[in-house]
């Protein structure tokens, strides 16, 4: 009888034991929602990515068209959540999430992600016939077309070399062409057309000649 129980020990010790093996270890997940900041818009397609604190493992997940995401099979711990959009300035919790076997953690307040601001610069310098630097010299900017259909053609800024002979214009960022005049009292006036893509800084180098005298 003593084999025969002993047996049955062995048998339900290993039984139990692949059991436990096989049980899957208790996660828990967090749930939240990514909107726009201004007017509060559902961001769609929205990246999500949570940074276990300790492991520093991470797991992602997108927003669905209502702005929402859920991320699941966490194990329990402390996370860093990040959210990214295109077109958008990201956000980081500052405080860390918890989540427990289980349970799903709810961010009630929702991440509000502002319009990132891109610019396209154009800066350059003013030179004279013998190569020096001019101040003071008027540099005009006008927009030929753009991209962007709020941005109207026509007149975009007006500066003045400073002593340095430079100037610098800054415009919202998108692809746009644009015709800069530079006019200086005494000599011939020169124009420049350029292309300036989005988030592009563009240098432009002008030589002016003297106006011939009149005779």
């Amino acid at each position: 009888m003593r084999p025969l129980l002993t047996s049955m020990l062995i048998g339900w010790f290993v039984f139990a034991g692949a059991s436990l093996a096989q049980s899957p270890t208790p996660t828990g997940g967090i749930r939240g929602r990514v909107v726009a900041r201004e007017g509060g818009r559902p961001l769609a397609a929205a990246k999500v990515t949570l940074t276990r604190s300790v492991t520093k493992e991470t797991y992602s997940s997108e927003t669905n068209d209502k702005g929402e995401f859920e991320v699941g099979d966490l194990p329990p711990g402390s996370y860093v959540v990040e959210v990214e959009a295109e077109g958008r300035s990201g956000a980081r919790l500052n405080v860390l999430q918890t989540v427990e076997a289980g349970k799903t953690t709810v961010i009630k307040r929702p991440f509000e992600l502002e319009a990132e601001r891109t610019y396209s610069v154009i800066r350059g310098a003013v030179f004279n016939e013998r190569g020096l630097t001019m101040p003071n010299v008027v540099v005009t900017v006008e927009r030929v077309s753009s991209t962007d259909a709020s941005l109207k053609p026509g007149k975009a800024g007006t500066t003045t070399t400073n002593g340095a002979g430079e100037f610098a214009f800054r415009f919202p960022g998108a692809d746009a062409v644009y015709r800069v005049t530079a006019t200086a009292k005494g000599y011939r006036s020169q124009t420049k057309e350029l292309d300036v893509q989005k988030r592009e800084a563009r240098n432009l180098a002008f030589q002016l000649e003297p106006e011939k005298a009149r005779p």
